[in-house]
């Protein structure tokens, strides 16, 4: 586990572009990635895949804020993954820091995902533009480079070496720049945080050196308290330059036996070149 704190770092460096910047319930949990039932339950998603099919792996167990987190992978009876995510307790959300924290999550090794780790980082003031994304969330980024590529990161020339046009999804746009060990960031401009709805969950891509590198539900502090659970469709990129898994929903759940939260990629679909 990785972890990385800026106080002053602001996650966008441009902001020209109009509109856009662009446990207690942990019992039993068991260190290492092993197949098990108790800590992690499959998560409800637009899969067709019956619950009783599925088996859950886990990541590490690590500390999240003040609380814990811990990835997981479901998959089916065949062995090919439906759902990757991660649960935390209750207790992150709980004395938040004040200044912006970076926490990677582990992924299960060989999971079968295009995904290698999962960083979530807090912003306590929100970022970039003003009047949209700027209040206390969660960034949660699906990263499909290794934590060393994310680290080498900057905002160089390759920054803005975009992906060709057949690969952006629908409506999404990036503004000039972008974030050092992160990349560029897009969204999608039909989003209701763009057209004078108040920002509470939304999903961005990330691309670097002309290649998307991650997959981003954003969701504020304010909505996880709420414990409301929903589900979203992703907009899908018409091709894909990497032959894999790809998400077709995002969404958070709120478990109140185990007395956490869950936030799932799902409906994985198998997408060629």
């Amino acid at each position: 586990m990785t972890k990385f704190k800026s106080q002053h770092m602001k996650r966008f460096h441009n902001t020209a572009f109009p509109g856009i910047y662009l446990f207690a319930a942990f019992a039993i949990i068991l260190s290492g990635c092993k197949k098990e039932s108790s800590s992690v339950s499959p998560p409800d998603d637009n899969s067709t895949t019956s619950r009783t099919e599925l088996t859950t792996t886990v990541g590490d167990l690590v500390t999240l804020c003040n609380g814990k987190a811990q990835s997981f992978v479901c998959k089916d009876a065949q062995g090919n993954p439906v759902s990757i995510g991660f649960v935390f307790s209750e207790e992150v959300l709980k004395h938040l820091p004040s200044e912006m924290t970076m926490t990677s999550i582990p992924v299960p090794k060989n999971n079968g995902t295009l995904v290698d780790h999962i960083s979530v980082d807090y912003q306590p003031i929100g970022h970039e533009p003003p009047g949209v994304y700027d209040k206390p969330h969660f960034d949660i980024h699906f990263y499909m480079i290794s934590e060393s590529e994310q680290m080498m990161i900057d905002n160089g020339p390759k920054m803005e070496s975009l992906p060709p046009a057949e690969f952006i999804p629908a409506n999404y746009q990036a503004p000039p720049g972008g974030v050092p060990m992160m990349g560029k960031h897009w969204s999608d401009v039909t989003s209701h945080e763009f057209h004078g709805q108040p920002f509470d969950r939304t999903f961005i891509y990330g691309s670097y050196d002309g290649q998307f590198t991650f997959h981003e539900p954003m969701i504020t502090i304010a909505y996880f308290k709420t414990k409301q659970n929903f589900t979203d469709n992703i907009v899908q990129q018409p091709k894909v330059q990497r032959e894999g898994y790809y998400p077709k929903t995002y969404s958070v759940t709120y478990e109140a036996k185990e007395k956490r939260y869950k936030v799932t990629l799902g409906g994985l679909t198998l997408r060629h070149l």
